[in-house]
């Protein structure tokens, strides 16, 4: 595995005190609701406020992805202004709801930069709609960093257009890895039919022969289908020696059970789009033995000690608990790193956002996903090397070893 060097930590890696939002029924009271900006912390002074604009998927399919994103960017805005925030500028975040749809997130990150006059966005949860918004973005050359994970928002390059997930390319790598390592070379696919199902549908075709593979069978579904069982029995008629399944809750979990109830026997493997415990909640006892690859966030406790990921992770895990009485996921953790990666470029900038652009594209930081090195070639920043392969065991994820 190929290492690469890590030339500083993003701020802030230890405080000595943390702003934590305070609890409230058992989570944390949210610092704004949709569509209303972040307060600015008195300790970050009394200058003008950076404004930023966050696009979440907060209702819809995507929502369990775009409530913990925007719960971590609340939690951080506010250690990001208790530790006197860029240059003594508090960071004022506006958060839009794009209701997970399409066309939607392109209202939103409109009424963003037109109404809100915000300098960069995060956003949005999906790659559909983060898509709509790049193209927004670079037409008005405002900053862009998204937390969906289909490798054509940042690829080819576009100039101010970054993410911060593993991409379907990162997630197809490994996942055929670990089946070269088993002599697994028959593979099923059955992918959901929006940008990011079809993103790793294209990828695996792609890179199956790289790796030894022969695709004898490929499923599409609809993101609201309640039922897949003809595609699987479908599947199940086939020599497949395992099936991966790509997709975002509630599909996955869904295409689990029946496969259960049909009693198809082979493997199933999981792209990180459910990697959530809401995946384990909708699954059940049906999920034991299911595969996942994910990043490291999702098992925080299991991150060897000497990892360079394992501080970030651990500080982070220990604010969001304590702040929303419930362990971040994945998604949480683009969230965060999402906007430590645009503060990081905010402060090398001097606070300038017309230089955001340019500055990422030099931005080093070890972050909850991974370790990213951002190039002028490369906006995402990230290799197959951070992601895992995790199995469902009794309710929880394990590391594969």
């Amino acid at each position: 595995m190929n290492k690469r060097k890590t030339t500083k930590w993003l701020f802030p890696i230890a405080l000595a005190s943390m702003v934590l939002l305070s609890a409230c029924g058992g989570g944390a009271k949210p610092a704004a609701e949709a569509g209303g900006g972040q307060p600015a912390a008195a300790e970050a002074g009394s200058k003008e406020p950076i404004k930023l604009g966050a696009v979440f998927s907060m209702t819809g399919p995507n929502s369990p992805l775009g409530v913990p994103e925007k719960q971590a960017v609340e939690l951080l805005v506010k250690e990001i202004n208790g530790a006197g925030g860029v240059d003594g500028r508090p960071v004022e975040v506006v958060f839009e709801d794009d209701k997970s749809d399409n066309t939607e997130a392109v209202k939103a990150i409109k009424k963003l930069v037109s109404k809100e006059k915000v300098v960069a966005v995060l956003g949005s949860s999906g790659s559909g709609p983060s898509l709509g918004m790049a193209e927004f973005s670079q037409s008005e050359k405002i900053p862009l960093i998204s937390m969906a994970a289909a490798d054509q928002i940042t690829n080819p390059v576009r100039a101010g257009i970054f993410k911060t997930p593993h991409t379907d390319v990162h997630g197809t790598k490994r996942i055929f890895k670990y089946l070269k390592e088993k002599g697994i070379t028959k593979v099923a696919m059955l992918n959901d039919s929006n940008p990011y199902g079809s993103g790793w549908t294209q990828q695996m075709k792609k890179y199956a022969p790289e790796y030894g593979i022969t695709i004898v069978a490929e499923e599409k579904y609809g993101t609201k289908d309640p039922s897949m069982s003809s595609q699987l029995t479908k599947i199940k008629g086939t020599d497949a020696q395992v099936l991966i399944v790509a997709g975002t809750n509630p599909g996955p979990a869904t295409i689990v059970k029946e496969a259960k109830q049909l009693n198809l026997s082979i493997p199933i493997i999981s792209s990180h789009g459910s990697a959530n415990s809401k995946f384990l909640e909708l699954v059940g006892d049906a999920g034991n033995g299911v595969l996942m690859v994910a990043g490291k966030l999702l098992v925080p406790d299991q991150i060897d000690a000497n990892d360079p990921q394992a501080a970030v992770v651990k500080k982070f895990v220990d604010s969001y608990k304590a702040a929303y009485n419930v362990e971040p996921d994945g998604f949480a953790g683009y969230g965060y790193d999402g906007l430590n990666l645009m503060v990081e470029g905010l402060k090398q900038a001097g606070g300038d956002a017309s230089k955001l652009s340019e500055v990422l594209e030099k931005v080093k930081y070890v972050g909850v996903t991974g370790e990213f090195v951002f190039t002028a070639e490369d906006h995402n920043g990230l290799t197959e090397d951070s992601m895992i392969m995790v199995e469902v065991k009794d309710g929880k994820f394990q590391i594969l070893k």
